[in-house]
């Protein structure tokens, strides 16, 4: 579901609570996806057939809470969002939990000149931070991943050339 979260995100720049045709095409060209589908989203969110996307529509769909959703795209709106630069890939991880933690992985990233020393400092900020068990794992290049953490804490993220892999597991 994190994913259709943030491609909403992604697509509703302006907080309008609705996608347009034109606006769902755009984005699937920047993220290289087929034109097939614009035509699956439409045929399975647009329930009214309007050519227009409604927040309540696409939430109903993927059981989502629309004002909850609708307060995460004003947030980003409103400059409250991610920092400039950083990219979201994926994760489960709260909108307000991506953003300090991206904000924490650029300061690692101004506080050393050697990128080996950054995934130290962003874990032990993290761990005095927010609690125990941070990992951080910094990818320069393609990569593929698989692991465990503790729900509703993972974050995949891209900033310049740079990939952070950041979760948290639990203490057990």
């Amino acid at each position: 579901m994190e994913a259709f979260k943030e491609a909403w995100l992604a697509i509703d720049t302006q907080a309008k609570g609705q996608i347009s045709a034109q606006e769902l095409t755009a984005y699937m060209k920047r993220q290289n996806y087929d034109d097939t589908f614009v035509k699956k989203w439409l045929d399975l969110f647009d329930k009214d057939k309007s050519g227009t996307i409604e927040i309540e529509e696409y939430c109903d769909v993927l059981g989502l809470n629309h004002a909850q959703l609708m307060s995460e795209v004003r947030v980003r709106v409103s400059g409250g969002g991610l920092p400039a630069g950083v990219v979201y890939i994926s994760g489960d991880m709260d909108l307000s939990w991506q953003i300090k933690l991206a904000q924490l992985s650029l300061e690692g990233l101004r506080s050393s000149a050697n990128l080996k020393d950054v995934p130290k400092y962003i874990k032990a900020q993290a761990d005095k931070l927010y609690g125990q068990l941070w990992h951080v794992v910094i990818v320069n290049g393609q990569f593929w991943c698989y692991y465990g953490h503790e729900p509703g804490y993972s974050f995949v993220f891209r900033y310049e050339k740079y990939i952070f892999v950041i979760f948290k597991t639990p203490m057990s």
